[in-house]
């Protein structure tokens, strides 16, 4: 007999944009569609410069992905962040795992979890591309890792990889050269990751500052989130502004990684950014997010490739004392490696707000930390 076709998702239904009128920033848009054409696809990259220059920030418009896709992969995300703490509990990654940086599963439950940084209204699971493993992954979720995957698969070979020639054309180097470094078939700890904010008390953002996610940098190179309409993303622009990103219908919006800031040496910029409360008219609701998180292979060594435009600018030297390997800076940055405090205009009071990270990291026994 055929087997029984997999339950519908509920479809979710994001909430209306906030009607605040919020501070903005002025994001460059990426229209892929452009890209087949020679000419075009020379002015997409003096516009990718501009942008990972000017902000570290970008939109992404014509990038493919169908509008059935982009919708249902949504009402997946939210499916899986929905359901009940015994239903997750399973599929959290291990203290190995958590401790190398390599996310994968829920967010550890408890301290764990929190000393990473993330409160526990926030939860996210994560499906990596390179599993050789082959986690397991939820009930819910199983019969439709076909889609999983094709949205994975789409992210990375029409979407990174038109960035990387992209790249590789303002970088002045062979297209082959910058598409090594996100290899096909090596290992790496690339991942799709599906997210939820949930609500919180007032109590609670008082006492965290009404941060939900604390300013930071991403760890990889590029980082694209699904365009959603609760408004709570903001970047801190170089004139140290915090600035709104504003939600735009079916885009993707993409910011630079410190992978990338190493690789280019700081031509490209890991632009600091937070999530914080929503405006009054959305704060009730969930947000949740779908975000790839593209990041070099393994063994990618972060420091500037070697390119004409390095060279002529004076960036083509390590930018850091240590030339970890793409792996072994995941571990030192978990480690608190180049940690710092970015909320400055949000003081914080000993014995009132509380720290996002919450102390100090306990390693497993006999794990081997770096950048400590």
């Amino acid at each position: 007999m055929p087997s029984a076709s997999p339950l519908p998702i509920p479809k979710f239904t994001p909430c209306a944009p906030t009607k605040e009128s919020l501070d903005y920033v002025d994001l460059i848009n990426i229209d892929l569609s452009k890209f087949d054409n020679p000419s075009t696809r020379k002015d997409l990259a003096k516009e990718l410069l501009d942008g990972v220059t000017k902000h570290g920030f970008l939109t992404i418009s014509n990038h493919g992905i169908s509008q059935s896709l982009y919708e249902s992969q949504v009402s997946l995300a939210h499916a899986v962040m929905t359901l009940p703490p015994e239903e997750k509990a399973p599929y959290e990654a291990t203290p190995e795992e958590d401790a190398k940086g390599r996310y994968v599963g829920f967010k550890p439950a408890g301290q764990l979890g929190i000393k990473g940084g993330f409160h526990k209204t926030l939860d996210h699971y994560n499906i990596l591309t390179y599993d050789p493993e082959n986690h397991k992954h939820p009930e819910i979720l199983r019969p439709h890792m076909g889609e999983v995957h094709e949205l994975i698969s789409f992210i990375r070979t029409n979407i990174l990889r038109k960035l990387l020639a992209l790249m590789a054309m303002v970088l002045e180097v062979p297209e082959e050269k910058m598409a090594a470094t996100h290899a096909f078939g090596v290992e790496s700890t690339e991942y799709l990751r599906y997210m939820i904010y949930n609500p919180r008390s007032s109590d609670d953002n008082q006492k965290y500052r009404d941060l939900y996610l604390a300013g930071h940098t991403d760890w990889g190179s590029f980082t694209f989130l699904f365009s959603q309409p609760i408004s709570a993303l903001q970047i801190l622009t170089m004139d140290g502004e915090w600035k709104w990103v504003q939600y735009l219908p079916q885009s993707l919006v993409v910011n630079v990684g410190e992978a990338l800031e190493l690789l280019t040496g700081g031509l490209f910029k890991a632009t600091i950014h937070r999530v914080v409360k929503p405006p009054v008219d959305q704060e009730r609701e969930k947000r949740i997010g779908v975000i790839y998180f593209a990041r070099p292979v393994d063994d990618q060594r972060l420091e500037p490739i070697e390119s004409p435009l390095l060279a002529r600018l004076g960036i083509d030297k390590p930018l850091d004392a240590t030339v970890y390997t793409m792996a072994d800076y995941l571990n030192a940055r978990k480690h608190g490696y180049k940690r710092l405090d970015f909320d400055h205009d949000r003081p914080r009071q000993d014995g009132y707000h509380a720290d996002p990270f919450h102390g100090k990291y306990t390693d497993p026994e006999g794990f081997k930390a770096l950048g400590v």
